[in-house]
């Protein structure tokens, strides 16, 4: 992990009206009238793979969009051991709890390149104040957070399945809609984290997805590529012998 400045990060002001993934984000359904609350409000942070965002119990005076690459939310044990409870893909937002308690849950770590909008908790309470149409992709991120950690938890940190099983669920859910064959690359540490393994067996299991071409190497060394329909069969086969 490295900390990152946020003057070195900093990429100019956001065009909020023009984002290209304006429409999976908090201000979707804006209109151009509210656009002029944005003005020069919000930054358009670039930070390098391995990079803190924040700490846990850090005070929360940001949210963040992700735009591009993919950021974990961690949680640290007494030990020092981490789990990650979270991975957040285009258009998720980190940091939703400094509306409602001043400091953050987990600490925010990039897993690759990552594109941020950087948007001040006083603005969105302040448009959630003024405008009713922000209301609802609040609502929608909420419960998007929320159903993705019982996801999780119900099928990649609990239940009998064999460690082969839980890696190719998480690598199906790693998937986006514009790129379905290709995930961020892990790194076993990172899958002990998530599934609660030790990372060498989930070596062993990514071992046998390689050799059965269900998972191979992409053009970019933070992504692989995956074999989604042959791993969508694996898992139907899984289910059917339990």
């Amino acid at each position: 992990m490295r900390a990152i400045t946020i003057k070195a990060a900093w990429n100019g002001h956001s065009d909020c009206e023009g984002c290209s993934i304006r429409r999976s984000v908090l201000f979707a359904d804006l209109v151009e009238a509210d656009f002029a609350l944005l003005h020069d409000q919000i930054d358009d942070l670039d930070y390098p793979s391995g990079s803190v965002i924040y700490h846990a119990g850090a005070h929360g005076d940001w949210l963040f969009t992700v735009r591009a690459g993919a950021v974990k939310l961690v949680r640290y044990s007494t030990d020092g051991n981490q789990r990650i409870l979270r991975i957040l893909r285009p258009g998720d937002v980190c940091g939703l709890e400094a509306l409602v308690r001043p400091g953050y849950d987990h600490t925010a770590i990039t897993l690759a390149p990552v594109k941020l909008c950087r948007i001040p908790r006083t603005l969105i309470e302040r448009l959630n104040r003024e405008t009713p149409r922000l209301q609802k992709p609040l609502l929608e991120h909420w419960y998007a957070a929320l159903a993705e950690a019982d996801a999780w938890l119900a099928e990649l940190a609990a239940g009998h399945a064999d460690v082969k099983t839980r890696v190719a669920r998480l690598l199906m859910r790693l998937r986006t809609a514009e790129a379905p064959d290709r995930v961020i690359r892990l790194s076993l540490e990172d899958f002990g984290a998530i599934l609660g393994v030790a990372p060498e067996s989930a070596s062993r299991a990514l071992g046998v997805l390689r050799r059965s071409k269900l998972l191979s190497d992409a053009e970019s060394r933070y992504h692989w590529r995956i074999d989604s329909s042959g791993l969508a069969a694996l898992l139907a086969a899984q289910d059917q012998e339990n």
